[in-house]
């Protein structure tokens, strides 16, 4: 753990020499096994152990971060729906400088069930990486999925968030600018 936190306030410093206002964080699940019925967490099974590392490690993430004008913003990546990680989430709330990054893409990828934990924490909202979902996979371009891209942008609009436009090739990027236009507003 000391060596991922070193090297996550190595990434602090130097997004802050850099000028880089926003680094996503992703907040691991961990390690599970698969039960006939069920996928046991391990940091589910000691999450007190884990709320209590993950609080140390942010406090002082946080503080560095702060004082390099370096906004921390945790990603969803298909696991904000999972308790362990709603409390966890909870938890770091009480940190003035908690912030998030709703990925939309991601959110399709499990139903929408992280929806309803951002909708909490629409204050806490910074950034916004958009792209579309279908079937088969995630990070596909605008408006090729299931993802509402124009209610997303309406949102990040009426928050004041930054977006990202998250797909793989320079032809879906290209391709998705072109939909926005078309579709957007």
């Amino acid at each position: 753990m000391a060596s991922n936190l070193q090297r996550c306030k190595e990434t602090i410093e130097w997004a802050g020499r850099a000028g880089i206002q926003t680094l996503n964080m992703h907040l691991n699940n961990g390690i599970y096994f698969t039960l006939p019925h069920e996928r046991m967490w391990i940091n589910e099974q000691y999450e007190s152990e884990f709320n209590k590392l993950l609080f140390e490690s942010y406090s002082q993430l946080y503080q560095l971060a702060d004082s390099l004008d370096v906004i921390l913003s945790i990603e969803n990546t298909c696991n904000f729906h999972i308790p362990f990680i709603s409390r966890a989430l909870e938890m770091l709330r009480k940190f003035e400088n908690f912030s998030l990054t709703w990925d939309v893409g991601h959110d399709a990828k499990v139903h929408f069930k992280e929806e309803t934990v951002f909708r909490e924490y629409t204050d806490r909202i910074k950034h916004m990486h958009l792209h579309d979902c279908d079937d088969k996979s995630d990070h596909q371009p605008l408006y090729s999925g299931y993802v509402p891209i124009k209610d997303r942008l309406h949102f990040a609009e009426n928050y004041g968030l930054s977006v990202v436009i998250e797909v793989k090739t320079s032809t879906s990027l290209r391709e998705s600018v072109e939909q926005i236009k078309k579709n957007y507003k």
